[in-house]
């Protein structure tokens, strides 16, 4: 899928960390020239076109727009904060307020957030194959900004890789983190978002190897976590035994101990 980047309709000079985007991504630069992004689409081929904006790039796909925003991370940390529940991805991995987490299928970025916020001192690193989401999501982070710094510092300090995670599995030693994650994209999806709609067209949908999980067990010094939607027989054929979640939720936690 070919992606170019432009700027809005009311800039034309390109911000230092526009410049620094374009670098690092790869993605081709267009001039806007006050065209219609289908206009800039058509012209140079592109199936989407990502726009810089101040608070960060916005992805244009499929009449529908694709950010970093961690509305759903937000609101799953503020209900710990005001009633002291413990988000089901934290106990699921066990998390210590210095657990290393790699998240092998970051999409939007929420449940490395959650992580994030529940070690504030370890290690954070969220893993993405498809490179318009990755960038998307890596710089939203690096520039998005609120009023609530323990949301801010949780965001801010998430390592962003744009790579196969089986790849960097592979290239990684023994024990690297104290926690290997993966959300695969569900095949059957739970709620038909406008949010999540380009997310879903450029989304890795390829089902998790077994070779991949003994990977991630190499790698882990405490646990592998899957989740999936609990009539998933993705537990089983991956070897996840021990499930924990809700019995009124349809999400449920795959756990592999490796200590």
């Amino acid at each position: 899928m070919r992606v170019i980047a432009t700027t809005s309709q009311s800039k034309s000079a390109i911000a230092p960390e526009f410049k620094e985007f374009l670098r690092e991504s790869g993605f081709d630069f267009v001039p806007r020239r006050r065209k219609g992004l289908k206009a800039l689409a058509d012209e140079y081929n592109a199936q989407g076109v990502i726009v810089w904006q101040a608070e960060g790039p916005v992805l244009y796909i499929d009449d529908a727009k694709f950010f970093f925003h961690p509305s759903m991370a937000k609101n799953r940390i503020a209900l710990f904060r005001k009633s002291g529940l413990i988000d089901p991805l934290a106990r699921a991995c066990s998390m210590r307020e210095n657990s290393s987490f790699l998240d092998c299928t970051l999409g939007l970025g929420a449940d490395a957030v959650v992580a994030s916020y529940f070690s504030p001192v370890g290690r954070i690193v969220g893993l993405e194959s498809s490179a318009p989401v990755a960038y998307v999501v890596k710089w939203g982070m690096k520039l998005y900004k609120s009023r609530m710094p323990w949301l801010d510092n949780a965001i801010k300090k998430i390592e962003v890789i744009n790579c196969n995670h089986y790849s960097y599995l592979q290239q990684m030693q023994d024990g690297s983190f104290d926690i290997v994650y993966f959300d695969p994209m569900f095949r059957r999806p739970l709620l038909k978002s406008q949010a999540i709609a380009p997310l879903r067209l450029l989304a890795n949908r390829e089902p998790l190897e077994k070779k991949t999980i003994i990977e991630a067990c190499r790698v882990a010094r405490q646990r592998v976590v899957l989740k999936e939607l609990v009539s998933s027989q993705e537990f089983k054929r991956l070897g996840f035994e021990k499930l924990v979640g809700n019995p009124h939720n349809k999400i449920a936690f795959g756990i592999i101990e490796t200590r």
